[in-house]
C-alpha cells in the first residue's frame, strides 16, 4: 500500500491520524469511514493541520448507494442512511453483519436461535437485502449474519425502500458493498486472539494482474474459531473465500467477475429458554424471564448447525458518453442450512415449583437457490433550461426453496433449571422420506426508476416508483400422515409502488427535506387462511421530515428527523379456526418516533458519533401479539481520540449503548394470558479500548465489550421458548499490518 493511507494524515512523526468520513443521515448517521476505493476528503480549513504536505485527501463529500443504485452525497438523499465503513468495522472488531448493524443507532438485532438472525428499525423488521445495490432474498430461516471479511462497508436505508428494491418491510434495506480490486498492490493481513478462545485470521491481497493494469485482482480469505461463554464443548468455526476480477474491456467498458463461500459449522450449540409462568399473589396470570448462570447449557452434545454458501456473479458497466452510464449484474447463489439440535421448550412455561425444563428435538435441512438479473442506466438531461437527472431499469428474481424435518414433539426428557445435563442420547429421528417437506418458489420481475428534478437552485424534487409482477408458489407434503399434498399460491400483477421526496437547501450547510414511501411486502408463505391460501401482502406508507447539516466541509454532520409509519394486512389469527392454525390478514400497526444525531471529525484527532432514537408502536387489532420487546428509546455513544504530544502513538475509545424497558405482551386465548406482559428493565452496554501504531506498517489495538458484564436477555419472546441471553463480557487483541 502507498505511504499515504486512504483517509489518514501524516503528523510530523509519520505516525497516522485517523481521519473517518463522516455520513449524514435523516435521524442517524454512523460514520462513512474513508476506506479503500473511496475518495478522500479535504480537511476543513478551519481546523489547524501539522506542517506536513496533505496528499490524496478526498475533494468531495462521502456517497452511498443504498436506495439510489448510483453514488450520491448523503445530503442529497431525503431518506435516513447510515454507513459502516471499513476502518469502524477494524477498530470496533465488526467481523459479521450481526456486529456491524448492532452498532447502528435505532437497529435492534435479535437472535432467532444461536445461527439465525432479525434485524428491526422504527419498530418493523428489515427484510430488503441488497448486494451492491442489486436486490437479493433474506429469509431468516435460512439467512445466517455474513462475515464481513469480502464487504467493504455496510450502508442501511431506514423505512421502506420499495421503489427500487421491490418487496420490503417497513424496517429499511441493508446494502453490503463489496470490496474492489485496486490499481496499486496492497496487501494487508491481521490475526486476533480474545476470550472463549477465539481465534480469527485473515489475509487480504489486491494490485494489477497486467504489466498495463487494465486487469486487476483481489483476494480475501480468513477463518474464525470461537467457543461458547457457556458450560460443554461447544464451538463455532466460520471460513470463507472471496476472489473478484476487474477487466477493462475498453476505456469505456468494465467486465467483473466474482466469486464467494462461507462455511460456518456449529457445534453445541443452544437455542433459546422458556420463562416462569405462575399464579401472582393477585391470582392474576404471570410472567418471568428466568435468573439463572449464563454458562448453563440447555441443549446436547450433538447439537450441530452447519451453513454453507456459494455465490457467482459478474458485471459489466459501460460509459455511454454525456454522463451516462448502463450497468448489467447477474448473481447466483446456493445457500444451505442443516440442524439437527435438543432445544428448551415448556409448552405451559417453567413451573417455579419444580424448576423443570423440557428438552425438545428439531431436525431440518434448508435449501435455497438465488438468481438475480439487473439492468439500469442513468445520467443527466436538460429540460426548460435546467439539469436533472435520470435512472430506469428493470430486474428479474428467482428464489427456489425447500426445507425437509420438522419439530418432534416427543421430548427428550426434563433437565433442572439450575443445574442442565447435556448428555441426552441421540434421538432416532425419522428418514429424510418420512419427514415432512416444504417447497416455496418465488418469481419477480419489475420496471423502475428514479428522477431527481431541479425546480430551481434550492430545490429538489424525487420521483421514484417500481411496477411489480410476482407469482409465490408453495407446496406441503407430510408423508408420515399419509395426507396428499397442500399447495398454495399467490400472484401480484403490475404493483406499482411509488415514492416522492422533496429537498430544500437552505444555505451550504442546511437542507430540509420530507419524504412519502409506499410499503408492499409479500406474506411468508406459511401465512395461509382457513382455505389453505396465502393471505394478502402486507402494505402500508411512510411520512418522513427532518433537516440535515454538514460543518467543517462535511467532516461533522447532525440531523434531525420525525416519521410515521402505518401498515395493514398483518397476519392475527383467524377466531374461525377450530385448529388454531389458519390467520387472516387484518392486523395494523403504526409507529411514531423521530431520531437524532451528531456525528464527525470533531478535530483531527477525535471522532463523534452520538445517536438518539425514540420509536413508538401501535397496534389496533385485538387479537395481535403486542411485539413490544424493540425498546421505546435507544441511546448510542462511539467516540476515538488519539493522544497527543509524546503519546501520539496511542489513541482510545470507548462506546455505550443504553436502551429503555422491553417488553412481549401476549394475548393467548383460553388460559388466562390475555394481555400478560414478560419484560426486562433497561440496560446499558459500555466499550472501550486502545491501540498503538507499532509503525508505519503495523498497529495493535486492545478492545473491550460489555466490560460491565451486563447480564441481560438480547430477545424476549414468550413464556414458552426463544428467550435468549446477551454476550458476557470478552476482550480481544487484533495485530494488523497493511503493505
Amino acid at each position: 500500500m502507498s505511504q499515504v493511507e486512504k483517509g489518514r494524515l501524516p503528523n510530523k512523526a509519520g505516525n497516522w491520524l485517523l481521519v473517518p468520513l463522516v455520513s449524514s443521515s435523516m435521524l442517524l448517521a454512523p460514520a462513512v469511514w474513508a476506506e479503500e476505493g473511496t475518495e478522500e476528503k479535504t480537511p476543513p480549513a478551519s481546523i489547524t493541520l501539522p506542517e506536513q504536505a496533505i496528499v490524496g485527501m478526498q475533494t468531495e463529500a462521502p456517497t452511498v448507494s443504498v436506495g439510489t443504485k448510483v453514488p450520491l452525497r448523503l445530503k442529497e438523499v431525503p431518506q435516513t442512511i447510515n454507513v459502516i465503513g471499513q476502518e469502524r468495522i477494524q477498530k470496533q472488531n465488526l467481523y459479521t453483519l450481526e456486529d456491524a448493524l448492532g452498532k447502528v443507532g435505532g437497529v435492534t438485532v435479535q437472535r432467532i436461535d444461536a445461527s439465525r438472525l432479525s434485524f428491526f428499525s422504527r419498530g418493523f423488521d428489515i427484510t430488503s437485502l441488497q448486494l451492491d445495490g442489486t436486490p437479493t432474498t433474506m429469509d431468516n430461516r435460512i439467512f445466517l449474519s455474513p462475515d464481513l471479511t469480502m464487504y467493504d462497508r455496510v450502508e442501511v436505508l431506514k423505512g421502506p425502500s420499495g421503489s427500487l428494491t421491490g418487496a420490503g418491510g417497513s424496517g429499511g434495506s441493508i446494502n453490503l458493498v463489496r470490496k474492489r480490486p485496486q490499481a496499486d498492490a496492497a496487501v494487508s493481513a491481521e490475526i486476533s486472539a480474545g476470550s472463549w478462545d477465539a481465534y480469527r485470521g485473515m489475509v487480504d491481497v489486491t494490485g494489477p494482474l497486467t504489466e498495463s493494469g487494465n486487469i486487476r485482482g483481489r483476494l480475501v480469505l480468513s477463518e474464525n474459531k470461537t467457543a461458547f461463554p457457556y458450560d460443554g464443548s461447544g464451538k463455532r468455526e466460520t471460513n470463507q473465500a472471496y476472489g473478484i476480477v476487474d477487466i477493462d474491456l475498453t476505456p469505456d467498458t468494465v467486465w467483473t467477475i466474482g466469486a464467494s463461500n462461507q462455511n460456518t459449522d456449529i457445534r453445541g450449540a443452544q437455542r433459546s429458554l422458556p420463562a416462569f409462568r405462575y399464579t401472582n399473589a393477585a391470582g392474576e396470570a404471570a410472567m418471568s424471564l428466568p435468573d439463572v448462570s449464563r454458562k448453563n447449557f440447555y441443549g446436547a452434545n450433538w447439537n450441530r448447525d452447519y451453513f454453507w454458501s456459494t455465490s457467482v456473479f459478474t458485471e459489466i458497466e459501460h460509459q455511454l458518453g454525456g454522463e451516462w452510464k448502463t450497468k448489467l449484474s447477474v448473481r447466483h447463489a446456493d445457500n444451505n442450512y442443516d440442524l439437527t439440535q435438543a432445544y428448551a421448550r415448556n409448552g405451559g412455561g417453567i413451573d417455579p415449583a419444580d424448576n423443570l425444563v423440557s428438552m425438545n428435538s428439531i431436525m431440518f435441512d434448508y435449501r435455497e437457490k438465488q438468481d438475480e438479473v439487473d439492468l439500469y442506466a442513468d445520467g443527466p438531461f436538460s429540460l426548460f433550461g435546467r439539469e436533472h437527472k435520470l435512472l430506469v431499469g428493470t430486474n428479474y428474481s428467482r428464489s427456489e426453496f425447500s426445507s425437509n424435518g420438522g419439530y418432534f414433539s416427543s421430548f427428550l426428557g426434563d433437565v433442572d433449571l439450575y443445574d442442565p445435563q447435556p448428555n441426552f442420547g441421540y434421538p432416532e429421528f425419522p428418514d429424510a422420506d418420512r419427514l415432512p417437506t416444504n417447497v416455496a418458489n418465488t418469481r419477480s420481475k419489475a420496471v423502475y426508476g428514479n428522477m431527481r428534478i431541479s425546480l430551481a437552485d434550492p430545490l429538489t424534487l424525487v420521483l421514484g416508483g417500481r411496477v411489480t409482477w410476482l407469482d409465490m408458489h408453495r407446496s406441503q407434503h407430510q408423508p408420515a400422515a399419509g395426507s396428499p399434498s397442500e399447495k398454495a399460491s399467490q400472484s401480484e400483477s403490475q404493483k406499482f409502488t411509488p415514492f416522492y421526496g422533496l429537498i430544500y437547501e437552505l444555505n451550504d450547510n442546511y437542507s430540509l427535506y420530507a419524504n412519502y414511501a409506499e410499503v408492499f411486502n409479500p406474506q411468508p408463505v406459511s401465512n395461509l387462511d382457513i382455505n389453505n391460501s396465502i393471505i394478502e401482502p402486507i402494505e402500508g406508507e411512510q411520512h418522513e421530515l427532518g433537516i440535515k447539516g454538514e460543518f467543517l466541509d462535511g467532516a461533522v454532520n447532525a440531523s434531525l428527523a420525525a416519521f410515521q409509519i402505518e401498515e395493514e394486512n398483518r397476519a392475527i389469527p383467524d377466531m374461525n379456526d377450530p385448529n388454531s392454525r389458519a390467520v387472516v390478514a387484518g392486523g395494523k400497526a403504526r409507529t411514531r418516533g423521530y431520531e437524532m444525531e451528531v456525528s464527525g471529525q470533531m478535530t483531527p484527532d477525535w471522532f463523534l458519533t452520538a445517536n438518539f432514537t425514540h420509536t413508538y408502536k401501535r397496534y389496533d387489532s385485538p387479537n395481535e401479539q403486542l411485539q413490544t420487546y424493540l425498546p421505546k428509546n435507544m441511546l448510542r455513544v462511539w467516540t476515538l481520540y488519539k493522544l497527543p504530544g509524546e503519546l501520539e502513538k496511542w489513541s482510545v475509545q470507548g462506546g455505550v449503548s443504553v436502551v429503555s424497558e422491553t417488553y412481549n405482551k401476549l394475548h393467548v386465548p383460553g388460559i388466562g394470558m390475555e394481555g400478560t406482559k414478560l419484560q426486562q428493565s433497561g440496560y446499558a452496554l459500555y466499550d472501550a479500548g486502545v491501540g498503538y501504531q507499532i509503525n508505519e506498517h503495523l498497529s495493535a489495538d486492545l478492545l473491550g465489550t460489555n466490560l460491565a458484564n451486563k447480564k441481560y436477555y438480547q430477545r424476549i419472546n414468550t413464556f414458552q421458548d426463544g428467550n435468549i441471553f446477551g454476550d458476557p463480557r470478552a476482550v480481544s487483541l487484533t495485530l494488523r499490518a497493511k503493505f
